[in-house]
């Protein structure tokens, strides 16, 4: 009798614990990493740390610019955000390939991105293709003279109001195809004008819009100045101990 006692307490008392105030309720529960379909958290839980907590002012390309959105088509991000982009520090990010995404929150950011930040303007129309072919480095030195030294200097080592382009460290962690996608957007958070000499709708440049070929021919320009050993000088290994 008494054992019937303290159970029906037990019970009681795990039934009662059911309604009282503070019990967190299952809408408080934290929601599996894999069941997140909500654009915001998504995109600052993996996206935010290089591409900025509003799609600017990150390390990375700037996702926040209505021209790169307009020029980039679905196939091509779900590809490089599926795939990674090699050589550079963006991983691959969906499951199949290593990373953490299902292919349901890979077309959440997709349609997020476009529905945030995707807003046709004036410019956001056409341009060059983001997928250009290969180009010419003497081609493109006579490009830089012409549309990129006034900024860059004219050996594109700095200038009066932009850095360094042709630093080695800096081609190093930039590939091939985040340069080519920053001379034809631009970067809209930096006020560095697109292809069309435009920052947004303000135009800055009057020299005309880059071709596809010029596109591809600054690149090739800039990518001629990488170099084996990116970095600060390193000492002579072949001297070393001499003299000792």
């Amino acid at each position: 009798m008494i054992a019937r006692c303290i159970l029906a307490a037990l019970l009681c008392s795990l039934c009662a614990c059911d309604w009282m105030p503070g019990r967190p309720v299952r809408a408080d529960r934290p929601v599996p990493g894999d069941q997140v379909h909500d654009f915001n958290q998504l995109w600052t839980n993996y996206c935010s740390g290089c591409h900025g907590a509003d799609g600017r002012f990150g390390p990375a390309r700037p996702m926040n610019d209505p021209l790169y959105l307009s020029l980039a088509s679905d196939a091509y991000l779900r590809r490089v955000i599926t795939e990674g982009v090699e050589g550079t520090l963006m991983p691959p990010m969906v499951q199949s390939e290593g990373g953490i995404l299902t292919d349901e929150q890979l077309d959440d950011i997709i349609k997020g991105m476009r529905s945030a930040w995707g807003q046709q303007d004036a410019v956001a129309t056409s341009g060059p293709s983001l997928q250009g072919s290969p180009g010419s480095a003497k081609a493109g030195e006579l490009v830089f003279a012409q549309r990129c030294a006034a900024c860059h200097g004219s050996d594109g080592r700095g200038g009066e109001h932009a850095g360094s382009v042709v630093d080695d460290a800096f081609l190093a962690m930039t590939s091939d195809q985040a340069l080519r996608s920053a001379i034809i957007c631009g970067r809209l958070d930096l006020g560095m004008p697109n292809f069309r000499g435009r920052v947004g709708t303000r135009q800055v440049l009057t020299s005309g819009p880059l071709t596809s070929q010029q596109v591809s021919d600054l690149v090739a320009w800039l990518t001629s100045h990488r170099v084996q050993y990116p970095g600060s000088p390193y000492p002579d290994t072949k001297t070393i101990g001499e003299g000792n």
